[in-house]
């Protein structure tokens, strides 16, 4: 009940523009890897084989806040986790390109139908087969949707192949 509270006063306090980004230079790969860190055990104890690409060449610093980015991969790595069978791949990767910063957080369980592609970002839009669950809202994509675009980013839902789902990030600044 904590979590729907802060979640609903987040985004009243997103329409009211009531709310600051603590925008400062930030390493995108380590924060990569400290999410990855975060979920390894979660990962290992729900049997998700769990990877990560980072860029081997050293990228530039992004003007972000990093704490929210790492709500929004949070956000996106929680979802995962909660709609793959065990033994479904969840994978995180961050390139960059055309002064762009690219960061993905992927799947490969069932994956989202198309007609639900647009409305999972939707407050408190919560896909059939997961309505029964108690434990998600939602609202943790709408969040992440506001976050990226404060940011000046966009968040896209696309279709992994043959199944599943990539979440992609793309934040301005490279």
């Amino acid at each position: 009940m904590s979590r729907l509270i802060e979640d609903m006063l987040f985004l009243a306090n997103s329409d009211a523009n009531a709310w600051r980004l603590s925008m400062e230079d930030t390493a995108l790969d380590t924060l990569l890897l400290d999410v990855f860190e975060k979920y390894e055990p979660e990962a290992a104890k729900k049997e998700h084989p769990l990877s990560i690409s980072l860029p081997k060449e050293e990228i530039p610093l992004c003007c972000c806040d990093g704490q929210r980015i790492t709500q929004v991969l949070c956000i996106l790595m929680d979802n995962a986790f909660s709609h793959t069978p065990a033994g479904s791949r969840v994978a995180l990767s961050l390139s960059v390109m055309e002064h762009h910063f690219i960061l993905k957080v992927s799947d490969n369980g069932p994956g989202i139908p198309d007609a639900e592609k647009e409305k999972v970002f939707e407050r408190f839009y919560r896909a059939e087969d997961s309505r029964t669950d108690k434990e998600h809202f939602g609202l943790g994509l709408c969040i992440a949707k506001e976050i990226i675009e404060a940011h000046g980013g966009q968040i896209r839902l696309t279709n992994n192949v043959p199944t599943g789902a990539v979440f992609t990030i793309t934040l301005p600044g490279a």
